[in-house]
């Protein structure tokens, strides 16, 4: 008798995730290239922008987007990104954490590791386009649903960077 497999959502979930967090490990990378030790506060405006756009769309548009393309049902879709988001978001906050490269949010009037800042920007534009792409998906499934997902996580996202720019 065979043995059961892992279930397809799961892992479709774990690969976006991981590949999702890679990409977004440039976030990190950028930040620590573009300015010289100490770096504590992230830029205002363009420039703050563009060091989390990388961040913000590996989670929140490619994470969830990948397992939407991907699936052949809309359980699929949605259960696949979800795991896809939170391994994503699990492995920058983890790897944002070791480095303790910290910046100062003054919103908050605190400093938060990079991965959290890039985390919590890329969460309305996950939820964006897992609205858009699975939940509006009426006959068929898979590119269409992914395209609408990728569409309006992607216009979210940059949003979501734009405006986090200049109140970070």
């Amino acid at each position: 008798m065979r043995r059961p497999g892992i279930p397809a959502w799961i892992r479709r979930g774990v690969e976006a995730g991981i590949v999702g967090s890679l990409l977004a490990g440039a976030t990190l990378l950028a930040f620590q290239l573009s300015r010289p030790a100490p770096r504590v506060a992230l830029p205002n405006g363009l420039d703050g922008a563009m060091i989390l756009v990388p961040a913000v769309l590996a989670l929140g548009v490619f994470a969830v987007c990948y397992p939407t393309f991907m699936a052949a049902t809309r359980s699929e879709a949605v259960l696949g990104s979800v795991a896809a988001l939170l391994v994503a978001a699990d492995l920058l906050m983890a790897v944002s954490a070791l480095l303790r490269d910290d910046v100062v949010v003054h919103a908050l009037g605190r400093s938060l590791p990079l991965g959290l800042v890039g985390s919590a920007l890329a969460l309305p534009a996950a939820v964006a386009a897992l609205v858009a792409g699975p939940a509006t998906a009426q006959l068929g499934f898979g590119r269409s649903a992914g395209l609408r997902a990728a569409l309006a996580g992607a216009i979210v996202g940059l949003v979501m960077v734009a405006a986090g720019a200049w109140t970070i």
